[in-house]
C-alpha cells in the first residue's frame, strides 16, 4: 500500500491510556490506538503504536521504536550484507516517493524480515507525519527516522549514536551530520 493510502486507512482514535482500537494494515503489523500523543495531532487522535511480530523479537506484538530501526540496520551493516543500502533506498521510496513496499525480501536471519521491516517503518512514518508534518519541509517528521538510519547504513555513525540523539529530533540528526558527514541517502532525499 502506498504511504498516502496507508495514512488514509489508519483510523483516528481518542480516549484514555487504554488501546481501544487495533488495525492490521499488513501481515505481522498491528497498530494500536490511541497512542500516548493522540492529543498532539491535528486532527486529534492520530497517534498510534506500531507493534511487530517477527522472530527477531522475543514476543508477538513487540512495540516497534526508532531504536529497533537503528539496531536492525546496524546488524545488517555489521554482517556485511550487500543489500543494506538497497533496502534503505527502498525505505526512502516507501516514505518519500509514495512507493508500495515490495514483498519477498530476505528471510531476516538475525534481523527483521525485509517485508516486515518496510511495513513497520512505513507505519511509523505515518505516525511521525501525523505528529510532525510541519517539520517535513526541513526533512524532519516522517523523514527523521530514515535520516538517522541512513547514517548507520553508510557506516557514518552507530545505532547508539542515533539512539542518544533521536529524542532531540531534527537538531539531533543534524548534529551527527555535521560531525560525521551527510549520508548519500540523505542527500538523495533532499535533492
Amino acid at each position: 500500500m502506498k504511504f498516502s493510502d496507508l495514512h488514509e486507512t489508519i483510523p483516528y482514535a481518542k480516549g484514555g491510556k487504554e488501546k481501544v482500537l487495533r488495525y492490521s494494515p499488513y501481515p505481522n503489523i498491528t497498530l494500536a490506538m490511541p497512542g500516548r500523543h493522540a492529543l498532539d495531532t491535528a486532527p486529534v487522535g492520530g497517534d498510534f503504536v506500531v507493534m511487530v511480530t517477527d522472530p527477531i523479537f522475543s514476543r508477538a506484538d513487540h512495540q516497534f521504536t526508532h531504536n529497533d530501526i537503528f539496531k536492525d540496520v546496524e546488524y545488517r551493516v555489521e554482517k556485511g550484507w550487500t543489500d543494506t543500502v538497497p533496502l534503505m533506498e527502498t525505505y526512502l521510496s516507501v516514505v518519500h516517493r509514495n512507493a508500495e513496499p515490495p514483498t519477498n525480501g530476505n528471510s531476516g536471519i538475525g534481523c527483521m524480515h525485509d517485508d516486515t521491516f518496510l511495513y513497520a517503518v512505513q507505519c511509523l512514518s505515518v505516525a511521525e507525519h501525523r505528529r510532525y508534518a510541519k517539520y517535513e519541509p526541513q526533512f524532519g517528521g516522517r523523514y527523521l527516522p530514515f535520516r538517522f538510519a541512513a547514517g548507520i547504513a553508510e557506516g557514518l555513525w552507530t545505532a547508539a549514536d542515533a539512539s542518544n540523539l533521536q529524542r532531540k529530533g531534527r537538531p539531533g540528526v543534524e548534529i551527527l551530520e555535521r560531525q560525521y558527514g551527510t549520508p548519500a541517502l540523505t542527500k538523495d532525499l533532499m535533492s
